[in-house]
This record gives structure tokens, C-alpha cells and sequence, in this order.
């Protein structure tokens, strides 16, 4: 019998950008600008369907050379202030964990103040809190690099 295991964690990663809010949520939103900063599929499966009830799909080699898909369903979306979604990983077809996601945008000056809080359920001893952390900040300093280059533009 295989041992099945459960490690429960939660993070919340905040930002400061100078783009305003519909900015922010434009670069979650729109497909193009969002591929700049999050990735495509590399499985060649990519979708994108953001609306309430929409799903994400991408998926590609990791690091390590294992591969990852990342899929997503939107629970709520309100244009220029939430968006709350549930997704689970797999990794080399096995399922990693499963998590909610909620990214809030909150005026800020001229800029925004973004919240971005996960619940994750990490199965197995396959993934952990901390590589899922460090992975959230590696990409919201992609959006952040992208934010940054669209106001110089």
C-alpha cells in the first residue's frame, strides 16, 4: 500500500506597483499581455478562458526536466478589484496539490496594492509550501518586470 499524504499551508504575497488598478488586472486578464509574464504551454494545450466558470490551462518541463500542467478555474471575477480561482498541479501526470487563489487589487495613490492569498492542499510530499511561495513571488516579479515595461512604453 502507498502512503498518501496531505500538508495543508497558506501564504499572502503583497506588491506595490505605479500602474493603477485596471492595469493590474488587464495583465491578469488579457491573454497576450498575460503570456509575457506568466508563460505558454508548452504541451501545446494551452487555453485561456477568463471569465466566471472560464478554465487556464498551461503546461511545460520544469527545471528538473519533469512535466508540470497547471489547471485553473475561475470562481469570481470583478473587473479591476478580484480574482478568486481554484487549480490543481501535476507533475509527470501525477497530482501535485490543489489550491484557491485569490489576487485582490487595492488603489493605491496612482498605483495599486495587490494581495495575492493561496490555500493549498500539497499531496503526497510531491510539492511543498515553500516551493510554492518562492515559485508566487518568482512570477509576481515577472508581472511586476512587465507592469514596469508597459509604463515606460
Amino acid at each position: 500500500m502507498t502512503d498518501h499524504s496531505i500538508v495543508h499551508g497558506t501564504f499572502v504575497i503583497e506588491r506595490k506597483f505605479a500602474a493603477d488598478p485596471a492595469r493590474v488586472f488587464r495583465a491578469w486578464s488579457d491573454p497576450q499581455i498575460k503570456q509575457r509574464w506568466f508563460g505558454s504551454s508548452e504541451d501545446g494545450k494551452g487555453v485561456f478562458d477568463f471569465r466566471v466558470g472560464g478554465r487556464e490551462h498551461s503546461g511545460g518541463k520544469g527545471p528538473n526536466g519533469a512535466l508540470f500542467s497547471f489547471d485553473v478555474l475561475y470562481q469570481d471575477i470583478v473587473p479591476d478589484n478580484r480574482i478568486v480561482y481554484s487549480y490543481d498541479m501535476t507533475m509527470d501526470g501525477r497530482r501535485i496539490s490543489v489550491s484557491v487563489a485569490a489576487v485582490e487589487l487595492f488603489p493605491d495613490g496612482t498605483g495599486t496594492r495587490m494581495q495575492v492569498t493561496e490555500h493549498g492542499a500539497f499531496l503526497d510530499g510531491l510539492d511543498k509550501l515553500s516551493d510554492r511561495e518562492s515559485g508566487t513571488n518568482w512570477l509576481m516579479d515577472k508581472l511586476a518586470a512587465e507592469l514596469d515595461r508597459q509604463l515606460k512604453d
